[in-house]
């Protein structure tokens, strides 16, 4: 992932810059939401990328460290995936992650499976104007390259 920063600081034009966003460190929590109140938050079964955000973060201090990059700003924000069904907002996350080679077993499988039908269950037994949410943490930061 250094190298990759390096060739994004050879890309840059100058007086570019480098807009580094990805999610924290922590199990992003599935959510079901009605009328702006958060009626059940439980962390994801599905999460499985510490090492990927070990690696980004890493290869950023190091890259900082090596002054290639100077951080200007960061910070941490929420960020929401919405779905109006656990089946429309688990094709969408299934898609969206297409690219990452992760292999789940039978017992997970059956742990998740059982996991969003109780989520179904809840979002069924409050009526209308119900979401299901998938809620991360994320970071994001402008980085300048070093002169």
């Amino acid at each position: 992932m250094v190298h990759a920063l390096e060739q994004i600081r050879r890309l840059l034009r100058p007086g570019g810059i480098l807009i580094d966003i990805h999610p924290v460190q922590e199990a992003p929590l599935t959510e079901v939401h009605q009328r702006g109140r958060v009626l059940f938050a439980e962390p994801s079964l599905a999460y499985d990328y510490d090492e990927d955000i070990h690696q980004a973060e890493r290869a950023l201090a190091r890259c900082v460290r090596r002054r290639i990059f100077v951080r200007e700003r960061g910070r941490e924000f929420d960020f929401l995936t919405y779905g109006s069904s656990v089946r429309e907002l688990r094709g969408f996350l299934e898609e969206a992650n297409s690219f990452h080679e992760s292999s789940i077993d039978e017992e997970d499988e059956a742990r998740e499976t059982e996991f969003y039908d109780r989520v179904v269950c809840i979002m069924k037994a409050a009526g209308e104007g119900v979401e299901v949410a998938m809620h991360e943490r994320a970071r994001i930061a402008r980085l300048t390259p070093r002169s």
